[in-house]
């Protein structure tokens, strides 16, 4: 997001990393004031240490200074070599559908009747921009699988068809040799034809007619 910018973090990495050390802070029982402490510390002094071990000395000053237990240094400490050895996926939250509904409703009740708590609340902000891309990217996934079938349900009777095209007979023989060829082909038109009736609400007309065997008749064969 544009407002972490000023701690150096630019990528859609940089975002992913952000986030997992959110969430594991989160997790560990730290504070977001705490994170953004964190945040603003490492933006400042992470590429000042030459390696892990000093880094983490470095860092434990740090949280003694801003009068953090001992406790909270080694879970944060915990959480950076989680997060470098395993990766950031294995910290970050996941929250429901439901769960981001309920952030977005709380977020417009207080547009609508406090929006002064509203722009003052960044943690807040960042809860609804998550929750809006994770409910649309879900959207759009679901809008994406029945045109992913289609296709798939398109390619296979093209490949068939092919077959029953072949000059020399021998996909015809092929065809009509194999019950698993058969009923694959049967079974794409009816996804396809159904799906069509969905989508303009005419009954697609048929291309092929129904053997004495229940199966179909390509037109062609």
């Amino acid at each position: 997001m544009h407002r972490y910018r000023e701690f150096g973090l630019i990528s859609e990495r940089d975002e992913v990393l952000r986030r997992a050390f959110r969430d594991g802070f989160k997790r560990a029982g730290l504070s977001s004031a705490q994170f953004s402490d964190a945040l603003a510390w490492y933006r400042d002094h992470a590429m000042l240490a030459d390696d892990e071990s000093q880094l983490a000395e470095a860092f434990g000053q740090f949280a003694s200074g801003q009068g953090w237990t001992a406790e909270q240094r080694d879970r944060a400490i915990d959480l950076h070599k989680v997060i470098g050895g395993i990766g950031p996926e294995s910290v970050m939250l996941e929250p429901q559908p439901d769960d981001d509904r309920a952030v977005l409703n709380r977020a417009d009740d207080l547009l609508r009747n406090d929006p002064a708590r509203y722009w003052g609340d960044s943690e807040l902000q960042d809860a609804v921009f998550e929750a809006r891309e994770r409910l649309n990217d879900s959207a759009s996934t679901a809008d994406d699988a029945p045109t992913q079938k289609a296709n798939g349900d398109r390619q296979r009777i093209d490949e068939i068809e092919a077959l029953l095209r072949d000059p020399s007979g021998d996909g015809q023989r092929r065809y009509w040799a194999d019950a698993g060829l058969r009923s694959d082909y049967g079974q794409a038109l009816a996804r396809l034809h159904a799906g069509t009736r969905g989508s303009d609400g005419d009954s697609a007309a048929p291309s092929s007619a129904t053997s004495a065997e229940g199966g179909p008749v390509p037109a062609n064969a």
